[in-house]
């Protein structure tokens, strides 16, 4: 159960014809009239640094956290200066225990965006819609219905972001074609008001497996896809690059038959892209450079498991024995961090979560995921394997030895 765990049986795949996709659809689509510079902006970005795991809420301000549990219901908060935390809904005579209470969600991909939330949530048996509120929870709207026969169900939407205007989903959605079952992938946007249909920057469909990562960066969106005929590989990667102002795409780079595992690329401010990898017993960082695969780090690795590529940090997760085992490095290599996953003891988490398959440990026993960070942190996802554990999410201080803090849990609200 963590991020990097990306190996599956699968058949085979073209990935030519997705990239002659993307260019005739990206040139297709008509420009719209918001234009925004091509500089970062705090507030309206879309947050890269917690797009690593998909796996529940999670979204950052100046002031505090915010997300939720795995059952993705109910939003929470941690401010950052009082270090108070609890459900996220400012009626103090609330329960927090029924469809009423502004803190239900019901639904995936936060978004915190030019002062309010936006997420997509179900609306009736088969609609989904997207949901917009003040950050305290109330004054809550419906922006828009979103069609479940033009797109809910043909792309099956696994997660929504919002940057610049526009609402994206990356969608991924079985189909027989010819009696035989294939798999499309999907990137597509809409403005976030108004009843404009999606527009299709990305799709191909593929008979192998596909591992897809987006990133945004001032004006443009960098898609990687990678794709393989089974676990092992070889490996067929390409990664595009689509300018919203002028509406054009273009490929940026692509390499067939690559022996190494690939993970899910990182693009910096200033477009520097990065992509991980593991294979052989090493890991890797490569940098592309004029659609060349460029080695910038290298280290041994006995997991042959990519690391997380996030804002200036390199973040590796291995095992040693039964303890999780983390190592955490910038861009030059310099380590920031080589230990185990949590030094010292979890306040309020039951057992210890940095164990794994020790038949001597005591209490329960803990899946984990990355769901992000940044040079000065990284938020964690626990959840138990058993009943007696709970639902945690946490996050650990890369400046003071990996601190933890539990920024919340379903054990304190229910």
């Amino acid at each position: 159960m963590t991020c990097v765990d990306r190996r599956r049986k699968v058949k085979k795949a073209a990935i030519f014809c997705a990239v002659l996709s993307f260019l005739m659809l990206a040139g297709c689509k008509e420009k719209t009239t918001q234009e925004f510079p091509d500089s970062p902006m705090p507030g309206m970005d879309a947050q890269n640094q917690y797009l690593c795991a998909g796996i529940i809420n999670f979204q950052e301000t100046e002031d505090f956290f915010c997300g939720t549990n795995m059952d993705r219901m109910q939003l929470q908060y941690y401010d950052k200066e009082s270090g108070a935390s609890g459900v996220l809904c400012p009626d103090p005579a609330c329960n927090h225990d029924t469809g009423d209470c502004s803190a239900n969600i019901g639904g995936n991909s936060l978004s915190v965006y030019d002062g309010k939330f936006y997420w997509v949530a179900p609306k009736g048996i088969r609609e989904m819609a997207l949901y917009r509120s003040d950050l305290s929870g109330t004054n809550r709207e419906e922006l828009r219905v979103l069609d479940p026969n033009k797109v809910i169900t043909p792309y099956q939407p696994q997660w929504y972001m919002v940057h610049r205007g526009n609402l994206y989903f990356l969608g991924r959605a079985n189909i027989v074609e010819e009696t035989r079952n294939r798999q499309r992938i999907t990137l597509q946007t809409t403005p976030l008001e108004g009843n404009e249909d999606f527009s299709i920057l990305y799709q191909e469909i593929f008979d192998a497996g596909s591992e897809f990562s987006v990133r945004f960066v001032g004006n443009y969106v960098y898609l990687s896809c990678v794709s393989f005929e089974a676990a092992g590989g070889p490996f067929d990667i390409t990664i595009i690059r689509y300018n919203t102002e002028t509406q054009t795409g273009e490929e940026l780079y692509t390499e067939k038959g690559v022996s190494r595992y690939l993970g899910k690329i990182w693009v910096t401010e200033q477009g520097e892209i990065y992509l991980p990898g593991a294979g052989e017993g090493k890991a890797y960082v490569w940098k592309i450079q004029n659609g060349q695969r460029k080695e910038l780090l290298s280290w041994e690795d006995g997991d042959d498991s990519p690391p997380d590529l996030l804002d200036e940090v390199v973040v590796h997760m291995t095992r040693k024995g039964y303890t999780r085992w983390l190592n955490v490095m910038d861009y030059t290599g310099k380590i920031l961090y080589e230990g185990k996953l949590f030094p010292e003891p979890v306040p309020g988490v039951e057992g210890d979560p940095g164990v794994f398959g020790d038949p001597q440990a005591q209490g329960p026993e803990y899946g984990f995921a990355l769901v992000g960070g940044d040079s000065q942190k990284l938020i964690i996802h626990l959840t138990a394997f058993q009943e007696s554990g709970g639902d945690y999410t946490l996050m650990l201080d890369l400046t003071d030895n990996l601190k933890p803090t539990v920024l919340w849990s379903d054990m304190e609200n229910g």
